[in-house]
């Protein structure tokens, strides 16, 4: 990593992990960026329910350094559709009890919203946003999705190879996705959110600050996808003014993923980093690591830095994290951890006897991954 980039410890907030063969990718990581400290995240999959068991022996692995946020089982709810409210309520509880951190909600991408079929303001949800309020219990959530993957024209032809085109009218628009998410908050406005991705609102900051000011605990993280530095270059001198407006409500993240190292190797995953950190701390017109060159527009010559103040970097780094999680992460409770790894790989075994397709009953799984 650039040597000249700011000495401020950072944890990123927004790190996906499925499977323990792969920690020393992870720590390698770590030691290169450097991170402080770091936050899984877990998702549902229809073939191991979800990630939450590899996050607990990470976390079990580096107490001091790993924050977990975990991802909700379906098999249970499928097992029990009529009690979803009740039984979310409870893995909620569950997952605070075990010493996980957070939340981690990808039910509002639409290919999840889809697939599942259930309207993130349902009554079914009810019980989980009840008790994440409650608990003060923060969730990354990913709602919605870049703007162009609606519109045939714009679409990218990696976004349609991997499924997401949503202009086809099988999906909900991205303004309904929204409406959804506005009304949750509106019934439980002290939710601590984390909306992934700068809520994809890269390309209206005049929208994405009134968001802002209408709920004072929700923040956004910087993970870059494949629009949104473009956007933010676009108007580079008003997204400075914005960053340092709504310092304290914007999180460091890379959106790292397992998937990211397949594909291009260690390099991949550092190379979001890379990014992140020149278009924070630098002036300059830079171009993106070839590993996502194509992320480039062709009308742009590169990226350009907003050079944020270093207090402000703080925030952004650290700082606004541990606001909401913590300057430490929980201590897990090891007794709670190993039942609830039991209850899980029992699911799975259940199924596997059964020669059941959990897809075929409707159990959300996202392909995590960007070209």
């Amino acid at each position: 990593m650039d040597s000249s980039f700011a000495d401020i410890p950072i944890v990123d907030g927004h790190i996906h992990f499925d499977h323990l063969k792969w920690m020393p990718d992870i720590v390698h990581i770590m030691e290169t960026v450097p991170l402080a400290r770091i936050n899984l995240v877990s998702t549902p999959n229809v073939h191991t329910v979800n990630q939450n068991p590899a996050l607990i022996q990470f976390k079990t692995a580096y107490p001091d350094r790993v924050y977990i946020s975990g991802g909700l089982d379906y098999v249970q709810v499928m097992a029990d559709r009529d009690r979803m409210s009740a039984l979310l309520a409870g893995q909620v509880q569950t997952l605070r009890a075990i010493g996980f951190d957070g939340l981690k909600l990808i039910e509002g991408k639409p290919t999840a919203r889809k697939r599942f079929g259930v309207p993130l303001d349902a009554p079914e949800y009810e019980g989980m946003w009840s008790t994440l309020e409650e608990l003060g219990f923060p969730v990354v959530f990913h709602l919605g999705d870049p703007e162009e993957f609606w519109d045939p024209v714009r679409v990218p032809d990696w976004a349609r190879q991997n499924g997401w085109f949503y202009g086809d009218g099988t999906f909900p628009t991205k303004e309904a996705l929204y409406a959804e998410g506005d009304h949750v908050l509106e019934r439980h406005p002290s939710l601590k959110i984390v909306f992934a991705h700068f809520y994809f609102l890269s390309a209206d900051l005049g929208r994405a600050g009134r968001f802002l000011d209408a709920h004072p605990s929700v923040c956004f993280d910087l993970t870059p996808g494949s629009e949104m530095y473009n956007n933010l270059t676009r108007t580079h001198k008003a997204t400075r003014r914005f960053f340092i407006r709504y310092q304290d409500r914007l999180i460091y993240g890379t959106d790292t993923s397992i998937w990211a190292i397949r594909q291009g190797g260690i390099e991949r995953p550092l190379s979001y980093a890379q990014v992140v950190r020149a278009f924070l701390e630098t002036d300059q017109v830079f171009a993106p690591p070839a590993v996502i060159s194509h992320w480039l527009q062709p009308e742009l010559d590169g990226w350009h830095g907003i050079a944020l103040p270093r207090e402000v970097l703080t925030k952004i780094y650290h700082a606004n994290f541990e606001r909401l999680y913590g300057a430490v992460p929980a201590p897990l409770d090891r007794d709670a951890a190993t039942a609830e790894v039991e209850r899980i790989a029992g699911e799975i075994d259940a199924q596997a006897a059964a020669n059941a397709d959990p897809d075929v009953d409707g159990i959300i799984w996202v392909r995590k991954g960007r070209q």
